[in-house]
């Protein structure tokens, strides 16, 4: 009896050992990985876990009050962040040279950026990304999700074959230089 008794005895303390484990862990792991209380992940710990997609917004042509080329950059910036991108302006003017500053920037952040998933291109910006678009190897151009050219006459859509997501938007009634504050408010309405 006693024998059989010992041997019940064992089992349980293994049992109690097996969950003192299991409860440290959980422990451990409440610990290592904050979460609040709807379980979400802490905002620190999400953007680490998955940043976000990031929008190249390139300017237009410069101008003697703008030499790093022209653009509401407010208005861009926040119609990349309305339609789920994190924006970011390029600082060079676009232009229609084919080695342009803009082109080598943008080409430079979207082959050792995989965060870069769309282009924004305004005026001369919006020829630069057609230039890109051209220059871009498949892979890239997969990654590439989303297209918007504003204020760029004789860049079409076809001329991004391959993007299942291109915008071409027109000069709006209120001026060229309106056209990104008119494609902001598109989003509103």
């Amino acid at each position: 009896m006693e024998r059989h008794g010992g041997a019940w005895l064992k089992r349980a303390n293994a049992r109690t050992t097996r969950a003192s484990i299991e409860l440290s862990l959980v422990v451990v792991a409440a610990v290592a990985f904050p979460v609040v209380v709807a379980g979400n992940p802490s905002p620190e710990l999400q953007e680490e876990r998955t940043p976000s997609a990031v929008m190249l917004i390139l300017r237009g042509i410069a101008s003697p009050e703008y030499p790093r080329g022209q653009l509401d950059d407010d208005s861009a910036l926040e119609y990349a962040r309305r339609i789920g991108y994190q924006g970011e302006v390029l600082d060079a003017p676009g232009n229609n040279r084919p080695e342009s500053l803009q082109i080598k920037m943008a080409l430079e952040r979207i082959r050792h950026d995989e965060r870069v998933a769309a282009i924004y291109g305004f005026s001369g910006g919006g020829y630069s990304t057609r230039r890109i678009w051209l220059k871009l190897k498949d892979a890239e151009r997969r990654r590439i999700a989303k297209i918007v050219v504003v204020g760029s006459p004789g860049v079409y859509e076809s001329d991004f074959l391959g993007s299942a997501d291109v915008l071409i938007k027109e000069d709006p009634p209120e001026g060229h230089m309106a056209g990104p504050k008119v494609l902001l408010e598109s989003l509103i309405h």
